[in-house]
């Protein structure tokens, strides 16, 4: 069975589809637009064409994911019967105080005046790989046979205060290069990708998906190797990465490919020329490889300022044809992706065999993490699952001790992100496949179960874990 991409919207520092597709020239980045402190160490960023600086949190959101949605529909309003699929590393977050935080993941706000606003949709949320993450379950649903067509919409947003905790992290660079032995980190973007996935459609101008594969990097263990040879990627035109540095981290990733894939295959990330658009950016890298693949010609975002990485591969000059491409993430707490992009393609599901060690947790400073790590090994089922997947009522609260003089601790920073906790829960258990987290209340209940069903029609085991309630207490039902 086959699932095809059929259409695309997006809003990017790059504008939509239209733009990037008709000669647009690439836009630089503009300068901050929000007071920068003597801590500052990037002063840039890529905001998103045509969306006013002086919007904000839900509206902003909502503003880019309307483009997105209304490009690849091309103006038809869909059916409120067609499932979508929300990814996001930060919601709609314009600060990350308690009562900020804590919704920034209501689905019914974000999509307001939208086909879904009343389904109380969670969110797909787990850094970097959150837009692979929805995409691989709405693979399954399509599949299993639950839906004829799935929408996979990943959004995230600028805001000083997702600047600052990368600023406390100390991972951003006003000069970022992607793959160099200089790589100090990236230059922050925000965007909203829309997905139109259907299956059982064969005809030309449409490509194929194949995956995602899903991994977790643990001591000793690289995830990114593992699931880029399940992927067993093969005859590829173009590898379509991360790059977001550090250099070490980018390291990692050209050792993985180089393990896998073929020294001479070019390699390109959207980084260059979008910024890093955290949750969205995995999927902006499954869409421009979409595009490549349809336009069969230049795509001049694609384009890298720099010939090689440091290891001799080939950059891409943005002129790689498009009918195989290669999609890679790594996000930095330790989920790992890839896709492929181009021709019909088999699909494949990988099965865990057995457990690893476990890793070291280190000190963890928010109660419910001490908890969950307590309490892991105890509920540990007997085989692997193909698929850990935690879903929490709202994310987790800054504790009161987790900021200094109005910053957060760079550890705080790194506990609160919602991917945190399947990675956790996946390093105390000595577990190396694929840790989803969905985030929101309301219907997600429901929701989750039918994904879940969907996975296990399709022949996966999922061990599923729910976080209850807010604030510090949270109830933890283990094998839900």
């Amino acid at each position: 069975m086959n699932v095809v991409i059929a259409s695309v919207g997006l809003a990017t520092a790059q504008g939509s589809v239209f733009d990037m597709t008709n000669g647009a020239v690439p836009r630089p980045p503009v300068k901050l637009p929000w007071p920068t402190g003597k801590w500052t160490t990037c002063h840039s960023s890529y905001g998103a064409a045509g969306v006013e600086p002086i919007r904000s949190g839900r509206d902003r959101w909502s503003a880019l994911a309307e483009q997105a949605l209304q490009e690849c529909f091309g103006g038809n309003k869909p059916s409120p019967e067609t499932p979508l699929l929300l990814a996001s590393c930060n919601g709609a977050a314009a600060g990350f105080d308690p009562d900020n935080w804590r919704h920034a993941f209501d689905s019914q706000t974000l999509l307001e005046g939208s086909a879904w606003a009343r389904k109380g949709l969670p969110l797909f949320s787990t850094s970097c790989t959150s837009g692979l993450h929805a995409l691989y379950i709405a693979r399954q649903l399509l599949l299993a046979g639950y839906a004829d067509e799935v929408v996979v919409l990943a959004v995230d947003i600028l805001s000083p205060a997702s600047h600052d905790n990368f600023e406390v992290l100390r991972v951003l660079s006003d000069r970022p290069t992607p793959w160099q032995s200089a790589s100090m980190g990236f230059m922050p973007g925000e965007a909203a990708v829309a997905l139109h996935l259907v299956r059982n459609r064969d005809e030309e101008g449409v490509p194929s998906l194949d995956g995602p594969t899903l991994g977790s990097d643990l001591q000793g263990h690289d995830g990114l190797s593992t699931v880029l040879s399940e992927l067993r990627p093969r005859r590829l035109k173009l590898i379509l990465g991360q790059g977001t540095g550090p250099f070490q981290s980018d390291e990692l990733e050209l050792s993985a490919l180089r393990a896998n894939v073929s020294r001479d295959v070019p390699l390109a990330t959207p980084l260059a020329h979008f910024g890093h658009t955290l949750g969205a950016s995995s999927l902006l890298s499954v869409a421009l490889a979409a595009l490549t693949w349809r336009t069969k010609g230049p795509l001049p975002v694609l384009s890298m300022d720099e010939p090689a990485a440091i290891d001799g591969r080939p950059l891409s000059n943005g002129s790689a044809e498009g009918d195989n491409i290669l999609v890679t993430c790594r996000a930095m707490s330790g989920a790992c992706a890839a896709a492929r992009v181009g021709s019909s393609m088999l699909s494949r599901s990988r099965r865990v065999e057995g457990w690893y060690p476990a890793g070291q947790q280190g000190v963890l400073m928010h109660p419910a993490l001490r908890q969950l790590a307590s309490e892991a090994v105890r509920y540990r089922p007997q085989a692997p699952p193909d698929i850990l997947l935690v879903r929490m009522d709202e994310p987790l609260i800054p504790h009161e001790r987790a900021s200094i003089g109005g910053r957060l601790l760079p550890s705080a920073v790194l506990e609160l992100t919602p991917g945190f906790v399947p990675q956790l829960i996946a390093r105390c258990w000595g577990f190396v496949g694929g840790a989803l987290c969905l985030v929101g209340n309301m219907d997600g209940d429901r929701i989750t179960s039918e994904m879940v069903e969907a996975c296990e029609e399709n022949g996966l085991t999922v061990s599923r874990i729910n976080l209850r309630g807010g604030g510090d207490d949270r109830a933890v039902e283990w094998n839900a």
